[in-house]
């Protein structure tokens, strides 16, 4: 086939691939009460689109989308209703013009750094992984939609995300995959705070950061460092210092002064990179510096069950107080935003998913959920392919990125966020002077490690989340 018959070719493809695309409209991929009855793409992806079912009139409309100079998806058309999904297909067919140029960029737009193009700062260890692996090409796609689809990135994204802060600039991508597959309006407007979320009504600023080691390099590709073995210091030790330090450096900055965010609600959000593999056991240490209770069992056999003591300092070696949600010079936070899914593991996933697949390469995750039968305290275990229908089972829509995504709110806070803003999160709340849970999800992962394998090849760990997943 000629190589301009096969950009005028147009096919099918998942709805998952579309759905990555669509994190590049202002809402993500939700269009209510419609429903995606077909996803299709001309050539080597320089044009896609749609065609969406309204349940309730049985009418098919259309939704076109097209590559600028840059590479990002523009929304070039919506046709319909049409009576017929055929008939809805002829207009698609011609609305995404497949085989034309790309969009141009419109009057004074900047275009967007290419992610692949490398500089003198050269690369790291992460974004080779990332770029130059057959194994994690899933990953490269995934990746490489979410930066398209941010709406202004700083200058120095590129860079960063090619050198020392892969991570920071990992999780920045991951955060918008959560916001826009739930429907969120997120605008970046300003420098900082990263981002402005909104959802019918309700908006919150959000500034993004990874708690790092004081070691360089500690906490990438490496061999991983375990969790403590003394339960106490795992909660209370030196990870619960880690986060403290963090989440305190960046209140210092003052975010909620800044003329566009006073009077808003403001949230930080979290992902640990402070050791290799860190993030597979450190989440627990979080709740318990922000609420200032340590969970803990008490009992024996039936009669065992989870009690929450108050604590007023962690153990680390620097005594910082716990209890940040206590002290009244942060009523300003409104949450704190946490995930340990913000990985090279979870982007190769979501892109598995999608539909790119290298030949002989398989994915098995395996790892504990929450048991969440009344009294329960031990996980379940569970082993699965990725690509299985008993994987995809475990969720009503299959594997999303916001599963992992929690949000801890403040109970002093002066301008709380309604649980509805975020609302695929599992949401932790003080009520009666226990700290609770909320969520839509009946099946939470609590670890997990995703297993890489090339035909041919030795099984490859891809990643572990506590979610934790390394790269």
């Amino acid at each position: 086939m000629a190589d301009g018959d096969e950009q005028r070719l147009i096919t099918p493809i998942s709805q998952r691939q579309f759905e990555l695309y669509a994190l590049s409209l202002e809402r993500g991929p939700n269009f209510d009460p419609a429903q995606i009855f077909g996803s299709y793409q001309a050539g080597r992806s320089s044009a896609s689109g749609c065609i969406l079912l309204d349940p309730e009139r049985g009418t098919f409309t259309t939704l076109a989308l097209r590559r600028r100079v840059d590479h990002r998806w523009l929304r070039v058309d919506e046709g319909g209703p049409y009576p017929t999904p055929e008939a809805a297909l002829d207009h698609l067919s011609i609305s995404m013009r497949a085989g034309e140029p790309p969009e141009p960029l419109p009057p004074g737009a900047r275009r967007r750094p290419l992610l692949l193009k490398t500089g003198s700062r050269g690369t790291s260890a992460e974004f080779d992984l990332l770029t130059s692996t057959i194994s994690h090409y899933p990953a490269l796609m995934a990746v490489g939609e979410c930066y398209l689809a941010l709406p202004n990135p700083d200058a120095n994204f590129v860079t960063d995300l090619q050198t020392n802060n892969f991570a920071s600039r990992l999780f920045e991508l991951y955060l918008l995959a959560c916001f826009r597959e739930q429907g969120l309006i997120v605008r970046q407007e300003h420098v900082s705070p990263d981002f402005l979320i909104e959802n019918d009504g309700a908006a919150c600023w959000i500034e993004a950061v990874t708690a790092n080691s004081e070691t360089p390099r500690s906490g990438r590709i490496g061999d991983w460092v375990h969790a403590p073995v003394d339960r106490n210091e795992r909660m209370t030790g030196a990870p619960a210092e880690r986060f403290a330090k963090t989440l305190r450096g960046k209140l210092q900055r003052n975010y909620h002064e800044l003329d566009h965010v006073k009077g808003m609600p403001f949230a930080l959000a979290i992902a640990d990179f402070h050791e290799s593999g860190s993030m597979v056991w450190s989440r627990e240490a979080l709740p318990t510096y922000l609420y200032g209770l340590r969970a803990d069992v008490e009992g024996e056999g039936a009669g065992r069950r989870a009690i929450g003591t108050p604590i007023n300092n962690l153990t680390g070696k620097h005594g910082i107080p716990a209890r940040l949600f206590r002290d009244p010079d942060f009523a300003h936070l409104s949450a704190v935003i946490f995930s340990n899914a913000a990985t090279l593991a979870k982007f190769n996933r979501m892109g598995f998913l999608a539909g790119w697949r290298p030949p002989g390469l398989t994915m098995t995750r395996r790892g504990i959920l929450f048991d969440r039968t009344p009294g329960a305290l031990e996980p379940i275990d569970f082993d699965l392919p990725v690509d299985s229908a008993e994987y995809q089972a475990l969720w009503p829509w299959g594997e999303a990125w916001c599963q992992e995504l929690e949000v801890f709110h403040n109970p002093q806070a002066t301008r709380p966020i309604p649980f509805d803003l975020i609302p695929g999160a599992t949401h932790w709340f003080e009520r009666g002077g226990d700290v609770e849970c909320r969520t839509m999800w009946a099946n939470s992962v609590i670890s997990s490690i995703t297993h890489l394998r090339m035909a041919g090849s030795p099984e490859e760990t891809s990643g572990a989340r506590g979610e934790g997943e390394r790269p």
